[in-house]
This record gives C-alpha cells, sequence and structure tokens, in this order.
C-alpha cells in the first residue's frame, strides 16, 4: 500500500510540474501583449476568482473524497459521485445571480465601472473551474494518475492555444486571458465526461448523500476563506493602497519563484511517506533513526532551496528581463522574498513532526489564526509604505513566524535535535545576499555584479558542506 502511495503520488507530482511548466510557457507572451497593470489586473481578478471558489466549493471536493469511500457499493459510489455533479451544476445558479452586480463589483474594487465585462466573466468561470475540479478528483478516486495528469496537460495546451490566439494575435487583452481560461476547462470537462467520467455515474440524485456532503463541507467553507485570506489577500490590500501595476510586479516576483514551489512539491511527495514508514518501523520507543532521518533530509533540503533562491535572486533581474521585458524589471526584487517566503512554509511543513504523530492537530489551528492575523496586520503597516515590496515582506515575516512557532510546538512532542543556529544562519545570510545585491544594482545602479554573485554562490556552497548541509560523502546513494 505504501510503495503504491509514493507511486502515486510521484505521477500526480509530475503532472502538477509539467502544468506548472507549461504556464510558465505563456508568461513570455503574455508580458509582451499585456502592461504591467494588465497583468496586474489579471492576477487581482485570479485572486477574486479564487475567493469565490472558496466560498462557493462548499467543502464538496473534501466531503465526496470522505464519503465516496465509505460507500459499500458501487452503484452508492455512483450515487455519491453524480450527486457532486448535480451540486456543482446547481451551484452555477449563486455565481449568475451574483454577475448581476458586476458593474458594483467593478466600482467597489476599482473604483470604475470599465472592468464590469472582466468582473462578470471572472465569475462565470468559478462554477467551470469547479466542475473541472470535481471531475479531476474522480480520476483520483479510481486511482488513474496517468488519465489525471492527461487531463490536466490537455487544459493547459488548450489554455496556451487559445490564450495566445485571444491574447496575442486578436489583442483582446486581459479578457482573451480569461475567457482562454473558461474554453479550456470547459472542453475538459465535456471531453472527460463523454469519455471517462460520465461512465462512473449511478445517474440518480441522492439527497441522502448531498444532506451528509453538505453538512461535512460547510466548516470546511471557512478553513477556505481562512486560506485564502493568509495566502493571497496581499492583492487587495496593494490594490486598496497603490495600484494594478506594483500588483503586477508582485505577480511576475511570484512566478519567477515556481522552481522553489516545485522542489517543496518533490519534497512533500516523498518526505511524510519515508518518514513516517521508518518511524514505524523502528522498534527503539526513542526513534533515534528517524529523527536522524528528519534532521538529514530537512538539512539537505535547507541547502539545496537557500542555494536555488539565492541563484533566482541574484540572477532575477535578467530572468525577468529575458523571459518578460524590461517593463516587468521592478518584479524582480519580490523574488528573494517570495522565495525564501516558500522555504520557511517548506519548513514548517517538513521541521517538527510531533504534531501529527501526537494527533494534536488542534495546534495548526491557533497558529494559523496566529499568523493570519499577523500577516493582516504587517500588510497594513508595510503596503502603504513600500508596495509590492511590503506585501512580499509580510509573507515572509508571518511564514517565519508560522515555521519558528510550529516547530517549537512540535519539538514538545517529538524532540528532534536539528541545528537551529547553523540552519538560521544559513537561511539569513543568504535571504541578506539575495535582498542586498538586486537593490545595489537596481536602486543603486552600480551595473552587473556577476563576479560578485558568482562568489556569493560559492560562499554558500561552502557554508552548506561546512554546515553538513549538503554533504560531500556518498551520504545521498546510501540512502
Amino acid at each position: 500500500m505504501r510503495s503504491l502511495f509514493f507511486k502515486d503520488t510521484i505521477v500526480y507530482g509530475l503532472g502538477k510540474g509539467i502544468k506548472k511548466f507549461i504556464g510558465l510557457f505563456l508568461l513570455p507572451f503574455y508580458t509582451r501583449a499585456l502592461t504591467p497593470e494588465d497583468y496586474g489586473l489579471l492576477s487581482t481578478l485570479g485572486t477574486f476568482t479564487m475567493l469565490l471558489s472558496a466560498f462557493m466549493n462548499f467543502g464538496l471536493d473534501s466531503a465526496t473524497g470522505f464519503y465516496y469511500f465509505r460507500a459499500h457499493s458501487m452503484m452508492e459510489k455512483g450515487k455519491v459521485l453524480f450527486t457532486h455533479f448535480v451540486i456543482r451544476l446547481a451551484g452555477i445558479i449563486p455565481p449568475l445571480i451574483l454577475s448581476f452586480f458586476s458593474a458594483r463589483l467593478s466600482v467597489f474594487f476599482f473604483k470604475t465601472q470599465e472592468y464590469t465585462w472582466l468582473i462578470f466573466i471572472s465569475i462565470i468561470l468559478v462554477p467551470v473551474n469547479l466542475l473541472m475540479s470535481e471531475q479531476s478528483h474522480i480520476y483520483r478516486y479510481y486511482r488513474k494518475p496517468w488519465q489525471y495528469n492527461v487531463i490536466t496537460v490537455i487544459k493547459s495546451l488548450v489554455n496556451i492555444g487559445v490564450g495566445i490566439s485571444l491574447v496575442v494575435i486578436l489583442k483582446w487583452g486581459v479578457i482573451g486571458a480569461q475567457l482562454a481560461s473558461i474554453i479550456s476547462s470547459t472542453v475538459v470537462v465535456i471531453g472527460s465526461l463523454i469519455l471517462y467520467t460520465g461512465k462512473r455515474y449511478t445517474w440518480s440524485f441522492s439527497f441522502y448523500w448531498a444532506r451528509k456532503m453538505l453538512r461535512f463541507g460547510f466548516p470546511l467553507i471557512w478553513a477556505g476563506l481562512a486560506a485564502w485570506v493568509y495566502n493571497s489577500s496581499d492583492r487587495f490590500f496593494l490594490l486598496h493602497y497603490s495600484n494594478l501595476t506594483e500588483i503586477g510586479y508582485y505577480s511576475v516576483g511570484n512566478t519567477f519563484s515556481q522552481p522553489i514551489q516545485l522542489l517543496n512539491m518533490a519534497v512533500q511527495m516523498s518526505f511524510g511517506v519515508l518518514f513516517f514508514k521508518l518511524y514505524n518501523e523502528e522498534k527503539n520507543p526513542e526513534k533515534p533513526e528517524a529523527k536522524k532521518m528528519a534532521v538529514e533530509s530537512y538539512t539537505l533540503y535547507l541547502g539545496i532551496s537557500v542555494l536555488l533562491a539565492t541563484l533566482l535572486s541574484l540572477f532575477g533581474t535578467d530572468l525577468v528581463n529575458l523571459v518578460a521585458t524590461k517593463d516587468y524589471g521592478k518584479g524582480a526584487l519580490a523574488i528573494p522574498f517570495l522565495t525564501f517566503s516558500f522555504i520557511a512554509a517548506q519548513s514548517y511543513q517538513t521541521m517538527g513532526p510531533g504534531i501529527t504523530l501526537a494527533e494534536k492537530n488542534w495546534h495548526y489551528t491557533w497558529i494559523t489564526i496566529l499568523t493570519a492575523l499577523l500577516n493582516i496586520g504587517l500588510n497594513f503597516v508595510f503596503i502603504p509604505r513600500w508596495g509590492f515590496i511590503g506585501a512580499a515582506g509580510s509573507t515572509l515575516i508571518s511564514f517565519v513566524v508560522y515555521w519558528q512557532v510550529k516547530q517549537w510546538v512540535a519539538g514538545k512532542y517529538f524532540p528532534v535535535n536539528y541545528p537551529m543556529l547553523k540552519i538560521l544562519i544559513y537561511f539569513l545570510l543568504g535571504f541578506v545576499i539575495s535582498v542586498i545585491i538586486p537593490l545595489l544594482e537596481t536602486k543603486f545602479i552600480l551595473g552587473n555584479l556577476y563576479l560578485l554573485k558568482i562568489i556569493c554562490l560559492l560562499l554558500l556552497t561552502v557554508l552548506s558542506q561546512v554546515f553538513g548541509f549538503i554533504p560531500t560523502n556518498n551520504w545521498i546513494i546510501k540512502s
């Protein structure tokens, strides 16, 4: 069972990695057809869509997965799936009603009715994306990871083709980008229904399962909204205190931080399975081997991720100018803050498994609320002063606080002897280098400091080996 889980996780992760790569393919086309203000508008609309989706999801994805495996027969499982599908179709009604207020929402968010049609299209995109999510989950329930990857890639390829046609060739701007998302999702939903998922439905709606799923999912609505506040609300702070151009810079910086997120995904796929396998098989109640594995795995991740984040940050301006245009160059200043934020995020997920082992998951609730409130407070203070850099800085501080608090609490239940002083020195040194050198280049116009960048990367590489984060022996091969 563990080997099957590991295999499926790798395949799903591969699909997500391909999807992100294909998504990056659109960046040079969109950034040449859209201004930073347009790109910021597109990002803001995406954040608005995520907010509506967090509410309109009703927690049904989790509820359906839970009750699908509770159903005792294939007929009942088919009823669960079809009931979910019908609720999703009925879920089109609230967005349609909300769409009548598109003009008012445009004024509320942007102080103008100019973006009424964009708001309307964004609202319509919500039920389409939720139907896409409903379809994709069926492949996971039936353990069809490759088929899942196929529909994921098809959606991305259709999005690329339609997006380039509408945005670049026909010059429909942000409206074209939003329509490309609707069209690509619709194509996949219809194709999936005809070729695979439609055959898995019993085509019989069940009020019994509907009540259970809605009751199960209702509390998850608020968890989804809280997650949105924590991860995405800074765009609306930027919109209120600054402008769409600043959001465009922030979004480009976030896009060029994707390699760290892909690395994080790989760690998430492997660490949990390997750690808990070793923990449960180890006879010694002190679990020394599991603790050793936790330390070595994390420090190896930290050694690699800080080097990668520093590389992306030091050469961020060059990457942005090459892939996008010089109009988006300022966005490179957000890269160090966001890449190191993602490292901190993976750190609090990987370090200190004690909370999970002790089954004290309520700690995650108060830690999340604490850091979410901190993030909101910092956005109020930082964004009016420093714009998109302030938003990125708020994210970094919040994630680091979450990391340190969670690791401290987890250590109460399962103490792991992490070399915290070395970890913090390495993390902070990498971050300081990643911030200062790009600032010297852009703000003080000292020219291209390529030699200094290479020296700094070599310094971090040597330090990672001195600290034992990236070992020079054959430990990796033995593992």
